[in-house]
């Protein structure tokens, strides 16, 4: 009778061992799908940041592509036809350079371009 309780004990003992294995085996799973949730979130945060920051960049784009078109609206064009300027903004205080002003000449038709004059400011032509 001791030899059968002995037995059931060992048998019993072994089962607890299979559970304890394969509780660890499924604490060690959990931990890996953690670890993989908590990494796409981080790529998500990071996916939200950077459409942020295109979305400011598509904003600033705009803008700029609206002042681009406002000032080449200011351009006479084949037909003759001329827009009004929209308002742009404030232009840079222009530099004052020492070099004489070249001169202009008629181009033919539309503007006007400016008489190349040769500046000694250190460049060499190839």
């Amino acid at each position: 009778a001791l030899q059968r309780i002995v037995g059931r004990v060992a048998e019993i003992d072994g089962l607890v061992s299979e559970i304890s294995a394969s509780a660890q085996e499924q604490a060690t799973g959990l931990q890996q799908v953690n670890t993989a949730v908590n990494q796409m979130d981080q790529v998500t945060q990071q996916n939200a940041a950077m459409v942020e920051q295109s979305t400011a960049a598509s904003h600033s784009l705009s803008q700029e592509a609206e002042s681009l078109a406002a000032s080449v609206s200011r351009f006479r064009i084949g037909d003759g036809s001329v827009q009004a300027p929209r308002a742009a903004a404030p232009a840079p205080a222009p530099r004052h350079s020492h070099a004489p002003v070249p001169q202009m000449r008629a181009t033919g038709r539309g503007g006007a371009a400016l008489k190349p004059h040769a500046v000694e400011d250190g460049w060499e032509e190839f």
